[in-house]
């Protein structure tokens, strides 16, 4: 089971598997990681450590939780690895995607690329959920669909 799961974050982060095993245990990533200077102390070589030994993935790390994909990692690792990819792929694995990655794929999947009003609308119950419905007036305005008028040139 632990090897489909390795096989399967290989291939959905678009890696192969000698290129995730390379890892020197340098802990550059972790160094240059912007959530470690949030206080949140993380180490993608843990997670990579962790994934490949079989040992049980902590859903709610902050790494997988909380990673935005901004590659400061991957830029400074001596092998290149794209840590970014591997957590959005473990995400994919495990179910934790978020609502917006779920509608950006789809959206990509159905368009062949992103629509914002296809995601706005795919992720519309989630965010009326979580109190982001007031911002729905002045996106409508931003996409040209609201009632405010804008000076014309």
């Amino acid at each position: 089971m632990q090897a489909q799961r390795i096989k399967e974050v290989s291939s959905l982060s678009g890696q192969g598997l000698e290129e995730l095993f390379v890892c020197l245990g340098c802990k550059i990533c972790a160094s240059v990681c912007p959530l470690n200077d949030c206080g949140l102390e993380v180490n993608p070589r843990d997670l990579l450590t962790a994934l490949f030994l079989g040992e049980p993935l902590d859903t709610e790390a902050p790494l997988i939780e909380f990673c935005v994909g901004c590659y400061r990692c991957t830029e400074e690792c001596p092998w290149g690895i794209r840590v970014p990819e591997v957590i959005r792929a473990l995400r994919s694995v495990l179910g934790l995607e978020s609502a917006f990655e779920r509608a950006f794929r789809s959206s990509v999947g159905r368009y062949g690329r992103v629509r914002e009003c296809y995601v706005i609308l795919k992720t519309l119950p989630f965010l009326v959920k979580r109190g982001y419905g007031r911002y729905l007036v002045r996106w409508l305005e931003y996409v040209g669909l609201g009632g405010s008028k804008r000076s014309e040139m």
